[in-house]
């Protein structure tokens, strides 16, 4: 191998074929039990672990400040145990 030059392998971007067909496969299993009307009923059953996948699909826009930008990533860090600071008292 030429150093500094890739001579061989898949071509920069290129798919993995294996990815792609395990992707392929977890996608026709979850439509095969229900897709997302099965996955609601899960999340009303469990939701800390529901919410505990959402999360990580969140993007993460934290203001390094100390508070969140956004209302919903704080409900969805408290819901976490993520908290960067206990949350505000609320007037009821």
């Amino acid at each position: 191998m030429a150093i500094g030059r890739k001579t061989g392998g898949r071509a920069k971007g290129t798919p993995n074929k294996k990815t792609t067909a395990v992707k392929e496969a977890l996608q026709q299993a979850f439509e095969d039990m229900g897709g997302s009307g099965a996955l609601a009923n899960w999340g009303k059953e469990n939701p800390g672990e529901f919410y505990k996948l959402w999360i990580k699909l969140l993007p993460q826009d934290i203001n390094h400040g100390g508070q969140p930008e956004n209302p919903l990533t704080t409900l969805m860090m408290q819901i976490s145990g993520k908290t960067l600071k206990p949350a505000p008292e609320v007037d009821e």
